[in-house]
């Protein structure tokens, strides 16, 4: 579940809260939902009427919220709604952070990790801008193979327990890199190519299929 933000940056689940409660009591479906920006007091509510998880997008500095969402908020702002959401019992929170967010160059991923060791989540779900038509960065590039691999890299080493996931939500048009994305230390990656996947195979790497959002591995 998802949907674009209101002006305070929140995505409005907390208003369908009783029909979550009812889709999860008949039925067996498994929601992962993105919701912003939201307080605390929406947040127990959302946990309590059985949202399975909890996808969060994270950032290295307050300039790039301001840039690309054009929210007057901060960096610490969505950290405090993981930290929320694991206070609140939330069964999965899996943090997201767009690598070159910032018109396709790196500004503060690495911080941004850094943040999040003291959260030691479960998951951390890296994706990519990808240069989107109608908006102010359609004509950029999007970031580089190398700086995606330092970007896992670093994920690896601050973040040693946790999950490191390559998500749907990145450019397709180079996929050369994806080899050494994994070596770098990825635990799973999102519709890799077939000449990643024949190149993990032929240097004796298990290759496991799963149908499902990476948010819930």
């Amino acid at each position: 579940m998802s949907g674009g933000v209101d002006p305070t940056g929140k995505v409005r689940l907390f208003d369908f809260a009783d029909a979550i409660s009812e889709i999860k009591s008949t039925t067996d479906l498994v929601i992962n939902a993105h919701i912003g920006l939201t307080p605390k007091a929406e947040i127990d509510a959302l946990v309590r009427c059985g949202v399975d998880a909890f996808s969060v997008d994270v950032y290295g500095d307050d300039a790039t919220i301001r840039e690309v969402m054009g929210l007057r908020a901060g960096a610490e702002d969505y950290l405090r709604v993981c930290e929320d959401l694991i206070g609140s019992g939330a069964p999965i929170v899996a943090p997201h952070l767009c690598i070159g967010i910032r018109g396709g160059k790196l500004a503060g991923e690495g911080k941004a990790i850094e943040r999040l060791r003291r959260l030691e989540p479960r998951s951390l779900v890296l994706i990519s801008l990808m240069p989107t038509k109608g908006t102010q960065y359609e004509r950029v590039l999007p970031p580089s193979g190398p700086d995606i691999v330092g970007v896992i890299s670093k994920a690896r080493e601050e973040l040693t327990d946790t999950k490191i996931l390559l998500g749907c939500m990145r450019s397709k048009r180079d996929r050369s890199w994806e080899f050494e994305a994994v070596q770098a230390g990825l635990d799973g990656i999102v519709m890799p190519s077939e000449r990643t996947v024949e190149r993990l195979k032929r240097s004796g790497g298990i290759v496991r299929k799963r149908s499902v959002c990476c948010a819930l591995i």
